[in-house]
């Protein structure tokens, strides 16, 4: 059986990543709305707690999951794009070194202007 080709934007790593965290952010947020809507629905006080409360530690305990995870994802995210541009920085010095050592290139004669 062949699996369905995922178009080009999804196949990266990165946006799947992002798409199940805001699916688990979006999650969280219904189940704020199913704990206010059964608190709401109950017009016993006592009873109309154990909705919001479980309403609210749920939903912000997913959110709170998904957002910082989110966040954590970002920063990885943002320290390799830096690694890989410290990386060809430092190749490229590397490069200039040893074309200086072999002689193919020559660093650039100073000019000293006179007063």
């Amino acid at each position: 059986m062949k699996r369905p080709r995922l178009p080009q934007s999804l196949r990266d790593p990165f946006t799947q990543a992002t798409l199940v965290l805001a699916g688990l952010a979006v999650a969280g947020f219904v189940i704020f709305a199913l704990g206010w809507r059964g608190g709401a629905r109950t017009a016993y006080v006592p009873l109309q707690v154990p909705w919001l409360v479980s309403g609210a530690i749920g939903g912000l305990a997913l959110l709170g999951l998904a957002l910082g995870s989110w966040s954590i994802h970002l920063g990885r995210r943002q320290d390799a794009e830096h690694r890989a541009v410290v990386e060809q920085v430092v190749r490229q010095a590397a490069e200039l070194a040893e074309d200086l050592r072999t002689g193919r290139r020559q660093l650039p004669s100073r000019v000293v202007s006179s007063r």
